[in-house]
């Protein structure tokens, strides 16, 4: 596919989208948002909303980053809990995630800026060498301690649930292509 056509399609969806929708649709938010969630989830273009929402439109405050990190976005994250005032934050995680893996692999010949979002995966995964979905899980267990760290003031008042889930689009755990898998509420197993 050559960009002319890229941009062709992104115009004509985008034309879809405002026919679908029509202009009533955009009256109640044109002047706040009002998410249910923060979700941190990672910018692999496999993992996408429609997992959780069918239409996620100002249900969701996204946060997208390689493997699904807090302290790579940290403000945002902060925003959207804190001032957003969501009462859900989930950190999603996703089979077959290729900053895992290349954390795995060693990424020393990465770009610096690539390099920079990886080291914050050295917490949880600098242990030895781990199958892949071991180490996804891992670094999911971590972003909620990091999670459950920062915000123990709104979990203790009952204002915000840590959800650690993982998205299967490849059917590891045989719930079926596409399950979505609570693994912790608050930091417990679920």
């Amino acid at each position: 596919m050559n960009f002319k056509n890229i941009i062709e399609l992104i115009i004509r969806n985008n034309e879809l989208f405002m026919e679908r929708t029509g202009a009533d649709f955009f009256t109640e938010y044109q002047e706040k948002q009002s998410p249910v969630m923060t979700l941190v989830t990672c910018s692999d273009s496999r993992v996408q909303s429609e997992a959780i929402f069918d239409n996620a439109f100002n249900l969701i405050f996204t946060i997208r980053n390689i493997g699904n990190q807090i302290y790579s976005n940290e403000g945002s994250v902060d925003y959207g809990v804190r001032h957003l005032k969501t009462p859900i934050l989930m950190i999603l995680a996703h089979t077959d995630c290729g900053a895992v893996k290349a954390f795995q692999a060693g990424y020393a010949n990465e770009l610096g800026s690539i390099k920079a979002e990886l080291d914050h995966l050295i917490p949880s995964l600098n242990t030895e060498a781990k199958n892949i979905t071991s180490s996804i899980l891992e670094n999911l267990d971590y972003q909620v301690k990091v999670a459950l760290e920062k915000y123990d003031d709104l979990i203790n008042d009952n204002k915000l649930l840590i959800v650690g889930a993982l998205y299967d689009f490849k059917n590891e755990f045989k719930g079926g292509y596409g399950n979505v898998i609570i693994q912790s509420l608050n930091g417990v197993k679920a």
